[in-house]
């Protein structure tokens, strides 16, 4: 995935080209998994519904969850320190509940944020988040696939939700999967504090860190992160509406036309200036 990535910062790669290539590395991943957790995919209760022993059933969710969940963090890497600072969550989050240690990963979080202060000079690009989106992916299903699922969205409930959002607008628009546009949560966000990252960002991974105390025995869990979905969701709406719905409401502006005279001056007749009216 981090090989897909620097071919895309490099060449620009179509949409679809990706999504090929997410999909192929999703279907691998997905037989690896299968096979290195036996059948304890099998026997566990995913949004209420007991997923039996049954490959045929649970390697399609296994595959979307590979493929999606890369795609959707790459598309939250768009202001200063907003993925980075999302890894750093989801890295005390599985160390908090499952004790998972991962010196490297928080070596390189802090060495790419110290070289970034107190101004950005390096970024991740679709290499780095594409790679993270992958490991994070990787990690939380081999956390929380074979005991509780549920987790996964919680712990990922704001690139779920984000990615959700843009697609939503993109079909109520019309627009292709692929076009880029500014209806991410990031961009509304940045829209409404002037252009300020050091204050989208915080309020951003604050929200975004609220449904994960799902997953930790933090006091009053359940009724923070019940709160950060609430406020999340409602972000979203809010989006949704100034992005689309408000968007499509919008009358167009009058055209005001002007009728040119048949004949016209023989001084700008002669000039030729008329074909160019």
């Amino acid at each position: 995935m981090a090989f897909i990535g620097l071919l895309d910062d490099r060449f620009n790669l179509r949409a679809r080209y990706k999504a090929m290539a997410g999909l192929a590395v999703s279907i691998l991943l997905t037989a690896h998994i299968l096979r290195s957790m036996g059948q304890s995919l099998g026997h566990v209760t995913f949004l209420g519904f007991s997923l039996a022993a049954n490959t045929a059933l649970v390697a399609p969710l296994v595959m979307l969850w590979f493929w999606a969940i890369p795609q959707a963090y790459n598309l939250i890497d768009g202001i200063n320190g907003l993925s980075m600072g999302f890894a750093a969550l989801l890295l005390g989050v599985l160390s908090l509940s499952l004790g998972i240690q991962s010196p490297l990963a928080w070596g390189g979080l802090v060495a790419v944020l110290l070289l970034n202060f107190p101004k950005a000079h390096h970024f991740l690009g679709d290499c780095g988040a594409l790679m993270l989106g992958t490991l994070f992916a990787i990690l939380g299903l081999q956390a929380f696939g074979g005991r509780d699922p549920n987790m996964l969205l919680w712990v990922f409930a704001y690139p779920i939700i984000d990615v959700t959002l843009v697609v939503s607008i993109r079909k109520w628009k019309g627009q292709g999967l692929g076009v880029a546009d500014r209806s991410h949560l990031h961009h509304w966000m940045m829209e409404h504090v002037h252009g300020r990252a050091w204050v989208a960002t915080p309020i951003l991974l604050g929200l975004g860190v609220l449904p994960m105390l799902q997953s930790t025995h933090f006091p009053s869990h359940r009724l923070l992160s019940a709160a950060g979905l609430v406020a999340l969701l409602a972000l979203a709406l809010k989006v949704f509406w100034d992005r689309a719905i408000k968007h499509t409401r919008r009358k167009p502006q009058a055209v005001v036309r002007r009728e040119i005279p048949f004949m016209l001056p023989d001084a700008l007749r002669e000039s030729g200036s008329h074909l160019k009216l």
